[in-house]
């Protein structure tokens, strides 16, 4: 460009310059991607003087090359990308001006230099430094609010950001534990940032609580009714929290390279008063103030088998846990995910076979592989030597999980999966995630405990933990199941209230056995769907029994039955003066015995012979009965199954009409259910007949033609759907013009 300078002053009727993707108007810049500022003049740069606005609109990318940005107007990022480019000094490369500018996406590549930061600036979605160096004199804010979070790309060797920034992470509205830290070095205190210099400003910090507080004059620490700790450290040498009782110390503590720390912290809302009530939360933005980290970091962890170490995300970027180098540590991390249960809850995810893909103690836990910016996390040493973790910059990952900070198996054989949920069951039917565990069942595991087996961490509240050798696990892998083995749980922290117990099973279906729910309160036993969701509900009335840790526990028991039994068919006919009833069936497995029921209106039956049955395993079988005292008229049949579980079914009905003269007809079932009914039509000639259905209104609705046998005759008729109920007029007309008349009743 000849004139390297825009320079936007007031305009009559119109005051605002657009920069818009594929749009050309009075008073608008066009541009189709982007549009690149250049020049080799002194002080060259875009200028936005008081009154004017200069508008990105949509995601179009402004490149400034070799020049500036003053803003002393109003300049509107949309979702767009400005990037400072070119090889000359800080001194021409620059943002400056009177006005707070604010980028989408803010991106340096320099070839040399850099661009020095002289006025405000907020980033809301990335900061990008390709090459060159970032001055921020402390005018840096990385913004985090409701829908998006700032983060740092990857930081090439050589690049550095120099300075002092502001790293925000926004909390939703409720009360609840978090695991946090810092992200940055040479930080302020506690008090000067998370407690934003014991100020009230909606929005902003939160409040610290504990014993003997004297706030800003003293200890830094905000008083409360009850001045409980809200704020502890963990010391990875004696394992354990340690109370922080002084918040006018620095945020961060060097413990290797980096320099942030990891804390537990109880979060209430901002700074106002009226939230130390238990009632009371609000949003807050917490602020961390210092130099961000970047290049590598390495944190030193416990030298203890199966010792525990916080963390602390050391960037203001997401990081994938499968890009973070572990020495001597289990693949394996605990965070603290706050939307669970009223107060949060301890979340195990592990990797053992080391694919990329975690297991998660908490299905319903929305905490993924990708640690977030300013979230901390427990890990795990799996040997009795100093371990550590290493950050790098490939570390760094594009994934952020707005939902933890936003309201709201191979190698081995015979593998299986449970997974159990402890849900609060509200009043109105609703349920919240209260806690959760799995255990694996694998082949490729020890059935010895060991690092495999991931430590229950105790939650503040309901807590269900699976229990094995008088330990507690969040994760228990044992070898494949076997029948007769149990798995038990221990509830703690319940309450008098009603619970939703959900297990998902998996891999069970095909392994010969079924998986029960023993509940040693109520003394019942609940099959377990082998390939499913199976949910339970009970409650706890605050009596030892009830609360008792040792509730439930499952237990694998041969399967009760392979196939259902299937009655082939079921006859009966007139012997002489006697009716013979024949059933014949297959798969018959665990069938205890046969009952045959009869009825004289095919609606009352009564029992009037039993049948045990002979072993419990029988492919084929038929058996057979005698009624040797028929009634006149009709006689309904049918034959009603036992089996070993004590589940009861019912054959279909058949029917058989005694001294019905000769050329009449009989209709069973009647009143009929379904849409068949048989036509009883004995002691006849052959021949053809028509049989038609009629209405109460006189429709007709069915016609059947169907052809006699000489003599007994049993004539089923499908009416094609299921008729309205009411009372219907069956007509049967012979060949010889011979009509006779019966009603039927549907229900």
């Amino acid at each position: 460009m000849v004139d390297a300078t825009i320079l936007l002053k007031p305009i009559p009727m119109e005051k605002n310059y657009f920069i818009t993707k594929g749009k050309s108007a009075r008073y608008f810049i066009p541009l189709l991607s982007c549009i690149i500022i250049s020049g080799i003049a002194k002080a060259q740069g875009i200028i936005i003087k008081s009154g004017s606005n200069l508008v990105l609109k949509g995601n179009v990318s402004l490149v400034i090359n070799n020049a500036a940005l003053h803003n002393n107007g109003i300049f509107t990022e949309g979702e767009s990308t400005v990037k400072f480019a070119g090889h000359l000094d800080t001194v021409i490369a620059n943002v400056a001006g009177t006005q707070t500018t604010t980028f989408y996406n803010l991106s340096v590549i320099k070839s040399a230099f850099g661009i020095a930061l002289k006025s405000p600036v907020v980033v809301r979605n990335i900061l990008l430094l390709s090459g060159g160096n970032i001055y921020t004199d402390s005018n840096l804010t990385l913004r985090s609010d409701v829908n998006l979070t700032a983060r740092v790309g990857v930081v090439p060797l050589g690049s550095n950001i120099i300075g002092k920034a502001h790293v925000e992470r926004y909390i939703p509205s409720k009360r609840a534990w978090r695991l946090l830290t810092a992200p940055v070095t040479n930080s302020n205190t506690i008090f000067n940032t998370w407690q934003n210099r014991g100020i009230y400003s909606p929005g902003a910090g939160t409040l610290v609580t504990g014993p003997s507080p004297t706030g800003a004059s003293g200890n830094g620490l905000d008083a409360s009714v009850q001045n409980n700790i809200s704020i502890k450290k963990w010391n990875y040498l004696t394992q354990s929290y340690t109370n922080v009782t002084n918040t006018k110390v620095p945020m961060s503590t060097s413990i290797g390279s980096a320099d942030n720390s990891g804390y537990l912290i109880f979060l209430r809302g901002d700074r106002i008063p009226a939230n130390t009530n238990v009632n009371i939360t609000n949003i807050t933005t917490l602020t961390s103030i210092g130099s961000l980290q970047t290049g590598t970091q390495v944190f030193p962890t416990s030298g203890l088998y199966d010792g525990y170490t916080l963390i602390g995300n050391p960037y203001a970027s997401p990081v994938d846990f499968n890009n973070i180098v572990l020495v001597n540590l289990v693949k394996r991390f605990y965070v603290w995910d706050p939307t669970i249960n009223a107060l949060g809850a301890f979340v195990m995810l592990d990797d053992l076979d080391n694919n990329g893909i975690f297991a998660k103690s908490v299905t319903a836990s929305t905490q993924t592989k990708d640690i977030q910016s300013s979230q901390a996390f427990f890990v795990q040493t799996n040997i009795s030597l100093p371990g550590s973790v290493i950050f790098t910059e490939a570390s760094k990952s594009a994934v952020n999980i707005n939902t933890m900070f936003r309201p709201v198996t191979t190698g081995g054989a015979n593998p299986g999966k449970i997974i159990a949920g402890l849900y609060l069951l509200n009043t109105n039917n609703t349920t919240e995630i209260a806690d959760g565990v799995f255990a694996d069942f694998d082949d490729m595991f020890s059935d010895s405990l060991n690092l495999d087996d991931a430590v229950k961490f105790t939650n503040t509240g309901e807590n269900i933990a699976i229990m094995r050798n008088n330990k507690l696990f969040s994760a228990e892998r044992r070898p494949a199941a076997a029948l007769d083995d149990t798995l038990y749980f221990r509830l703690s922290k319940t309450v008098k209230r009603n619970y939703m117990l959900e297990l998902e099973a998996q891999g069970f279906d095909q392994q010969g056995m079924n998986a029960y729910l023993e509940d040693n309160f109520l003394n019942t036993s609940t099959m377990i769907s082998p390939s499913g969701t199976t949910r339970i509900n009970f409650a706890s009335d605050g009596t030892n029994s009830a609360t008792a840790s040792n509730r439930f526990k499952i237990v694998f028991k041969p399967q009760a039955t392979v196939l259902p039994v299937t009655l082939k068919s079921v006859t009966a006919y007139k012997n002489n003066n006697d009716i013979a009833v024949e059933w014949k069936v297959e798969n018959e497995i665990n069938i205890v015995q046969y009952d045959v029921e009869k009825s004289t209106d095919g609606v009352v039956f009564t029992q009037v012979h039993t049948i045990m049955v002979p072993g419990n395993f029988n492919l084929v079988n038929s058996y057979n009965w005698l009624d040797t005292h028929p009634v006149k008229g009709n006689n309904f049949y049918r034959i009603k199954t036992y089996d070993k579980s004590g589940q009861v079914t019912y054959s279909t009905i058949v029917k058989v009409g005694m001294d019905i003269s000769s050329g009449g007809f009989d209709i069973y079932p009647n009143p009929v259910t379904g849409n068949v009914f048989h036509v009883v039509v004995n002691n006849t000639q052959a021949g053809k007949c028509t049989l038609v259905l009629t209405n109460a209104a006189g429709q007709t609705v069915v016609t059947k033609s169907f052809k006699l046998g000489a003599g007994n005759n049993d004539q089923p008729i499908n009416t094609g759907v299921k008729l309205p109920a009411g009372l219907y007029v069956v007509d049967v007309i012979k060949d010889d013009n011979q009509r006779y008349t019966q009603n039927l009743i549907i229900k």
